[in-house]
């Protein structure tokens, strides 16, 4: 049970960003049709998917809080019979996961927002009149309005966006009379009155067709089109929504650092012989700053410092902070005493090393060290042989490898009324109901979280199910 949920998070953290991200995508990009229709569908099934396999986890497997979750991680990364600590692996795990979730989550939240306000401001269908347009030889011409009914304000100002029923004459084919044709259309600011002109499409040959129209020629195209958006609209959500992926990436290689590939040992890499003391707040300097480096909790404070957690890990060069891409506060107690190498090929003098602890009992833990730190070691420290075994393998060490099974029962609730939010958003129904339904869906997550949190009591552990053999990672 523990590998199958950590199979079930990795396809969560890929099908569901993946979902969210083409259901937005779908919604705001394409034009009305069969495409969209499927992609929009496919989407909103592949997150209900989701949503369906991390509740068949928690139920089946039982519910573990985070620091319960930590330890079937490193229970499964442990191996049978531990190694004298003498000799190295050849070869180190990749290590991709954590750079991934954390990413993940940082895109998730923003496209998420992207989606619900696009579908609880887009129209979900182009309507019968429309199409009919679209599907012929239409043109957009300036028409002025001779009647206006049905006025609908947004607000009290005399300038606030409005709706009405506006009533226009298109010219007949051959030199007949004028065939008046009604549609409704918004208007960003005040109301048009009789006399005043709006972009307006329709069929030369067709006048009984009827007519749409709209404030701007690009929001009638977009119209025709069948855009939930009009063309400008868009555009803006999507330099938005782009922005906001950028900052994802660089939130996830912050917190995780960039993602690994499989590395091999070489003869210029740094070994050290560590074991693992405790958490503590680490304070980075800037460079140049004379004043070190410390590992005190209240050292320095010095302008342009950093202070994170890491895991402490004594040597014979003194303590070295190992950043982890986990909870340090859960990690500790866990690691703590435990003997093995430090690994890290040296790097470049800024930002941070690349590291990892491989213990004596078979686990391999990412981490990253500080370049000051390094460069520290490097120049108080003669490089020392070690010893390269190709037959030692160790077994990676995800700390959050097992978050499907911590998920609170709000949080799995919240998201299934998200799914369904959007899938109603989905239907080619318009009405006042769309914003709300999609304000629930878009805070339907942390308010069940908050509800469950006040008023119920859920399991805080669950005992552990017996631990697969094989890798967790």
């Amino acid at each position: 049970m523990s590998a199958g949920a950590v199979r079930v998070g990795r396809g969560v953290t890929v099908v569901g960003v993946a979902g969210l991200v083409v259901l937005a995508g779908g919604w705001l990009l394409l034009d009305a049709g069969p495409l969209r229709t499927a992609v929009v569908w496919a989407a909103v099934a592949a997150l209900a998917g989701c949503v369906v396999a991390l509740t068949g986890t928690v139920l089946r497997a039982g519910r573990v809080t985070p620091a319960r979750g930590y330890e079937l991680a490193l229970d499964a990364a442990r191996a049978p019979a531990p190694a004298t600590g003498a000799a190295l692996p050849a070869v180190l795990h990749g290590s991709r996961w954590p750079w991934a979730r954390v990413t993940a989550v940082a895109l998730a939240v923003p496209t998420a927002l992207v989606l619900f306000c696009t579908l609880g401001a887009g129209t979900p269908d182009r309507g019968a009149v429309a199409g009919r347009i679209a599907d012929a030889d239409y043109v957009i011409k300036e028409l002025p309005v001779v009647a206006v009914g049905g006025v609908e304000r947004a607000g009290s100002s005399s300038r606030a966006s409005s709706e009405a029923d506006y009533t226009v004459r298109l010219p007949a084919p051959h030199g007949g009379a004028a065939v008046p044709a009604t549609f409704r259309a918004e208007v960003h600011r005040g109301v048009r009155q009789v006399g005043d002109t709006l972009p307006v499409a329709y069929v030369p040959q067709r006048p009984d067709l009827g007519a749409v129209g709209a404030d701007t020629r690009s929001a009638v195209e977009a119209q025709l089109a069948g855009r939930t958006l009009p063309y400008g609209t868009a555009a803006v959500a999507g330099v938005l929504w782009a922005v906001a992926a950028l900052a994802a990436f660089c939130v996830g290689t912050a917190v995780t650092g960039p993602p690994r590939g499989g590395r091999r040992v070489g003869k210029d890499w740094t070994a050290l012989r560590a074991t693992a003391a405790g958490v503590a707040e680490h304070v980075e300097r800037p460079r140049g700053d004379d004043a070190g480096t410390g590992t005190d909790a209240g050292a320095g404070s010095g302008k342009g410092s950093a202070r994170y957690a890491c895991l402490i890990l004594h040597t014979d060069t003194g303590d070295v902070p190992l950043r982890l891409a986990a909870s340090h506060r859960r990690a500790a107690p866990l690691l703590t005493g435990a003997a093995g190498w430090l690994l890290w090929k040296p790097a470049g003098p800024r930002g941070k090393v690349p590291a990892d602890f491989v213990a004596d009992d078979g686990w391999q833990l990412p981490g990253r060290l500080p370049a000051a730190e390094a460069a520290r070691i490097a120049a108080a420290r003669t490089p020392a042989p070690f010893t390269v075994d190709t037959a030692r393998h160790t077994r990676l060490l995800e700390l959050g490898s097992h978050w499907a099974r911590t998920v609170p029962a709000g949080v799995l609730l919240g998201a299934a009324v998200s799914v369904v939010a959007a899938g109603a958003l989905l239907l080619p129904v318009d009405g006042g109901w769309r914003a709300w339904t999609a304000v629930a869906g878009a805070v339907a997550p942390l308010l069940c979280w908050m509800i469950t949190g006040l008023f119920g009591a859920p399991r805080a552990t669950t005992p552990a199910a017996p631990v697969e053999a094989g890798p967790a990672a």
